[in-house]
This record gives C-alpha cells, sequence and structure tokens, in this order.
C-alpha cells in the first residue's frame, strides 16, 4: 500500500537506528514538507515519491528512503529506509505516542470541565477564540472595549480558577470552573476531542494579568492570519516586566521572525494547537513547554513571530505563583522526554515601513 500524507499527520514518531538507539524521540510531519521535532540538516524536509516517503536536505537530495512499511489495527506502524549519508545504517521510524508529564508521574485532577454557552454561540461563532485562565484580579475586564461589539473578531472562553465563583460576570461566550488545575493542564482539558473549542481557526492565551484592549486582540488576530503563522504572540510593553528580551518591542518592526514564543502569551493556529496539545497534559508550571512548541513547528523563518505591531503590559513580576526549583525540574524533566533545546533567535522580520493597515 502507497504511504498517504494522512497516515504521517495523524502519527508522532520516534526516530531509530534499526538497532535500536534514539535518534530523536519527537518527530512530526508539518504540512508543506517541514519536518517538526527534530531538526538536522539531513532531515529538513521530507516528500512523498512513488508512494514512499523520503527525508530530504535543504538542497532537495534524499537522504533517506524508507522502502519498507508494517501497519497494525491503528493504520502506518513502522517505516524502515536505509540511509544515502550513510550506508551502514538503516533509519526506522515508529509511532509513539506525545510525551507528557504524566510520564514522569505528575498528574492533573479529575475535574472534567462543564461549559456554560451563551446563548450568542447559537447565532454563529466568531472565527477566532481567547481563553483566559482568570479568577477575580484579573485585567480582562479592564481592557478597553475600543472597538463595537459587533466589530469582535473573537470569542471569549473564561476557565475560572477562583475558589469563588464570581457573582456577576459577563462578556464571555465560554465560562468553566476549573479551580484544581493550572493554566495549561486546564486548557489541555478544554480542547479534548468533541469539544465546541475545536471548531475556531486561531486560539490565543493570554495570562490573566496583561494589559490590552479588544482592538489589539482584534489586530492581533488579523495580522497572526494574513502573515500565515503557525504561532506566534504579541509583544511586550518594554517597561513592564519582561523575564526574555526578545519578547521586549522592537519599535523598528512591525514584527519579527523568531524562534520563540513565550507561554505567556501564544496564540496557535488550530492545526499547530492539536498537535502542540499533548505537551500541556498534567503540566503544573508550563516551564519549556515553550522551547518545545517552537522545536515542534521545525523553528522555520517565517512561522514564528513576535507582533511588534501590537504590545501588552505585563503588570505583575513573574515566579510568584508557584515553587520555582520543582518549575526547573519540571522544566528539565520535559526537555528530557522531547530532547528540545533553547533558542531565542531572531531571523529578520517586517520592518516599521509597512503597515498591515
Amino acid at each position: 500500500m502507497a504511504i498517504q500524507e494522512s497516515d504521517l499527520f495523524a502519527g508522532t514518531w520516534a526516530f531509530l537506528r534499526e538497532n535500536g538507539d534514539s535518534i530523536a524521540p519527537v518527530l512530526r510531519f508539518l504540512p508543506n514538507g517541514v519536518v517538526g521535532g527534530y531538526i538536522h540538516p539531513f532531515e529538513r524536509c521530507w516528500a512523498l515519491a512513488d508512494g514512499k516517503l523520503r527525508f530530504l536536505n535543504i538542497y532537495g537530495q534524499t537522504t533517506t528512503e524508507f522502502g519498507d512499511h508494517a501497519e497494525d489495527e491503528h493504520g502506518l506502524l513502522r517505516l524502515k529506509g536505509r540511509s544515502r549519508v550513510d550506508p551502514g545504517t538503516v533509519h526506522v521510524l515508529e509511532r509513539a505516542a506525545m510525551p507528557s508529564a504524566r510520564d514522569f508521574g505528575q498528574a492533573a485532577s479529575d475535574d472534567v470541565p462543564q461549559f456554560r454557552i451563551a446563548e450568542s454561540v447559537g447565532r454563529g461563532r466568531r472565527r477566532n477564540l481567547v481563553v483566559l485562565r482568570a479568577n477575580a484580579h484579573s485585567l480582562h475586564t479592564q481592557w478597553p472595549a475600543n472597538i463595537g461589539e459587533e466589530d469582535r473578531n473573537w470569542d471569549l472562553c473564561i476557565s475560572w480558577y477562583g475558589r469563588e465563583l464570581p457573582e456577576n460576570l459577563a462578556g464571555w461566550e465560554y465560562f468553566t470552573h476549573q479551580p484544581n488545575d493550572r493554566k495549561f493542564s486546564a486548557i489541555y482539558k478544554l480542547f479534548l476531542e468533541g469539544s465546541p473549542l475545536l471548531d475556531y481557526e486561531n486560539i490565543y492565551m493570554p495570562d490573566d494579568d496583561l494589559m490590552t484592549s479588544w482592538g489589539d486582540i482584534n489586530k492581533l488576530f488579523n495580522i497572526f492570519r494574513l502573515g500565515g503563522f503557525d504561532i506566534a504572540q504579541p509583544s511586550l510593553v518594554p517597561t513592564s516586566y519582561v523575564t526574555h528580551p526578545v519578547t521586549a518591542q522592537n519599535p523598528d518592526y512591525v514584527l519579527r521572525y523568531t524562534s520563540f514564543v513565550e507561554l505567556m502569551c501564544p496564540v496557535f493556529t488550530r492545526a499547530f494547537l492539536r498537535i502542540c496539545l499533548p505537551t500541556f497534559e498534567a503540566s503544573f508550571s508550563g516551564f519549556g513547554l515553550d522551547h518545545i512548541w517552537s522545536q515542534l513547528a521545525g523553528r522555520v523563518p517565517g512561522r514564528i513571530a513576535i507582533i511588534d505591531d501590537i504590545a501588552v503590559a505585563h503588570t505583575r513580576p513573574p515566579n510568584k505563583n508557584y515553587d520555582v526549583i520543582a518549575a526547573i525540574m519540571e522544566e528539565r524533566s520535559m526537555a528530557g522526554l522531547y530532547r528540545s533545546s533553547k533558542s531565542y533567535e531572531t531571523f529578520g522580520g517586517i520592518g516599521r515601513k509597512y503597515t498591515f493597515g
């Protein structure tokens, strides 16, 4: 049977040598012939030719052709092919589960989110979704509504982590109470199969201590879509709390192509969120997830961006709500599962002379 693109997209793959030595614990096949999760010059791209999978270098030369494959009741299970760079090496791709913090003993609560859904959703969803973990101190109630309600291009899902439910909290399309989980383990549960949130094209996940406006969120989604990114973020006001200098607003740019997007306020396409979602499971702090996401995207210049045309203010100092040592240990464990590396590169961008407006 000839291998189809859908066979490759559906799975996560471990990349091995025939003797069982691991080359990469996680490899993903991305659209447009990009390899994600594992970044190496010999396996930068992929292609199907005559029903066979090939790895290619950036010159389009085949570095491995997988001539043999095996299936099971779930579909494609294993592929095997000889390296053309080192003919003494046989490469194997084997279907594998995406790792998560569960693999080193962490667990989320047993809670299952119950959605309240506003009547307006029944009359039609907007294109984009904001998912906000919020409590009584959330700043989202102070976001200036500087555009009309009818012009808003995003719906709002509030995942409430305060113990006490608010008496009067309006302005949401979805509301759920998740006091027993941290940000990413809670969001993981919001996007399980069958969730109504999976119908949105693009998803923004800001922390609740960020100051922005309705209009800037509209603009963020529009630039994200027009730029054709997999993942991006707004820049941070330089005088606010900035952890990573690359995320501070650069006045010379409309946006910069980077190898990093911080977990504080990422925007995902639906397709790329589905790839990254298993990394959220059972996460306590989220430390290190942002580096894994960029690696899963292949760190291809132009697919990851910091949007300087929009700047949000981070109003509270980081690392105040959790055990920093435990978070660093979690980061190291996740990096070990994915064999991920840190990168804060800027590859250029669109200068201030250009405008999307």
